[in-house]
């Protein structure tokens, strides 16, 4: 991934296109988009069955900052309080065929969700699935902002662990075709 590239405006554009906003029903996608996309399951555990052995997790960046404007309101946070966040690509075979970021209020760091800032290029995926209070509000889907990647859908869904939330945006790649 490009240094100049900025994964928080890829996925969370000034002027988003989300499913609430622009009606991007499950029917008007393709089968195989709709399928992706609207996956309540572990994304992880779906990559590593399609191509075992072969999946994964690399850490593009991780620290603390200020939220996107779109992460302020989903996770309710004001514009001056900072998250924890991370961005990673999801590999199958050494392909990107996933660019994904969390953000977590710090407000939230604490108890079990520190062990997130101890991931390193291990799967999120393989803590999020793994906890018994875990809740997942409805996902929402986007056409990416345009991208040197090729990038064209996103999906984004807040999670709550013991009802601390974080919020988990995707942005799939066509590479992901040559996997099915």
């Amino acid at each position: 991934m490009k240094q100049s590239l900025r994964l928080s405006s890829l996925l969370h554009p000034a002027s988003p296109h989300w499913s609430a906003r622009l009606h991007v029903t499950p029917a008007k996608l393709t089968p195989f988009w709709r399928n992706w996309l609207y996956d309540q399951g572990s994304l992880t555990a779906r990559l590593i069955a399609l191509s075992p052995g072969q999946f994964s997790v690399e850490c593009l960046k991780e620290g603390y900052g200020l939220p996107s404007p779109l992460e302020q309101k989903e996770l309710r946070m004001s514009p001056s309080q900072r998250v924890w966040f991370r961005e990673v690509t999801l590999k199958l075979n050494g392909a990107p065929v996933v660019y994904a970021r969390t953000a977590v209020p710090l407000s939230a760091v604490n108890g079990k969700m520190t062990r997130l800032q101890h991931l390193g290029n291990r799967s999120l995926g393989s803590f999020l699935f793994s906890e018994p209070s875990l809740q997942r509000e409805p996902l929402k889907v986007s056409h990416c902002k345009a991208n040197t990647l090729g990038l064209t859908w996103c999906r984004r869904s807040v999670f709550r662990i013991n009802q601390r939330p974080l919020m988990v945006s995707e942005a799939f790649s066509p590479n992901l075709l040559s996997f099915i």
